[in-house]
Parts: C-alpha cells; sequence; structure tokens
C-alpha cells in the first residue's frame, strides 16, 4: 500500500454560513495543494473529505467493480459515487454544501471537522457528541 502525503489529524469546530459554506480548518487547508477537494455522504451520517488527487486513487478500484455482477457490487457504487460532489475551495479557504449533503448527514449549523489520516470527515456537532459518547461506552463496557 502507497503511503500517503496527507496527515489530516486532530479535531476542529467551525459554523455554517448562511450560504452554506464552512471555512476547512487551517492544518487542513495547507495540505489541499490545488484547492480541490470530493466531498461524500459517509457510513455513519456525517461526510468524508478528500483531496480530489486522493480520490482518484480510492476511486479507481471502485470504478471497476461490475454493477451487473452482484447487489453488493451495486450498493459500493451507489455510496461511493451517487453522492460525490467535486469543490472549489474559495479565497477564504471556505466550501460550499449541497443541500443534498446537508440533508443526507443531517448536519445543522455547527460542525466538527474529525482527521481520519488521508481524508477528513465533517459531522453535525450534536451527531458527533452522541457518535463518540456511544463509541466511549461501547469501549468501556468490553
Amino acid at each position: 500500500m502507497a503511503k500517503t502525503a496527507y496527515k489530516f489529524w486532530g479535531q476542529f469546530s467551525h459554523s455554517l454560513d448562511s450560504k452554506n459554506r464552512v471555512a476547512i480548518p487551517a492544518k487542513f487547508r495547507q495540505q489541499l495543494a490545488g484547492g480541490k477537494v470530493v466531498v461524500r455522504e459517509n457510513f455513519e451520517d456525517c461526510l468524508s473529505v478528500h483531496p480530489a488527487a486522493e480520490w482518484e486513487k480510492r476511486a479507481e478500484p471502485l470504478a471497476s467493480l461490475d454493477e451487473l455482477s452482484s447487489k453488493k457490487n451495486r450498493d459500493i457504487k451507489r455510496m461511493m459515487f451517487g453522492s460525490v460532489v467535486e469543490c472549489d475551495l474559495d479565497k477564504q479557504g471556505r466550501i460550499g454544501l449541497t443541500p443534498e449533503l446537508i440533508r443526507t448527514a443531517g448536519i445543522g449549523k455547527e460542525v466538527v471537522f474529525r482527521g481520519m489520516h488521508d481524508s477528513f470527515e465533517i459531522w453535525d456537532r450534536n451527531k458527533w457528541e452522541a457518535y463518540r459518547k456511544a463509541y466511549k461506552k461501547q469501549w468501556e463496557e468490553s
């Protein structure tokens, strides 16, 4: 597996503005050469954000799945490609989130950015807190 040049680490909080734009944290923004990202629906009611070049690498093997051969392949392609939105960072380092992405992830005004090493997630603040609490409880019980 190829090593990543990205280090999206940590947690940051921001707010959506009235035009559904959100500023990418400066530590993340510094790593986004070219200012292009791909935003997509994630599995846990949040959004995944990938540098455009990294997304291309990840998408290639998924694109070759034969959707005619199985429902699983169709489901994977639907989830991975159906919600993809390409975004350019504006001069203030913001991206605009589409109404569909906001609705799908249940994002309100306050968001949390969570680093995932070679990508990062955008969570609604309340959903992130509930997820974190459930995760912590799960580990305490095991």
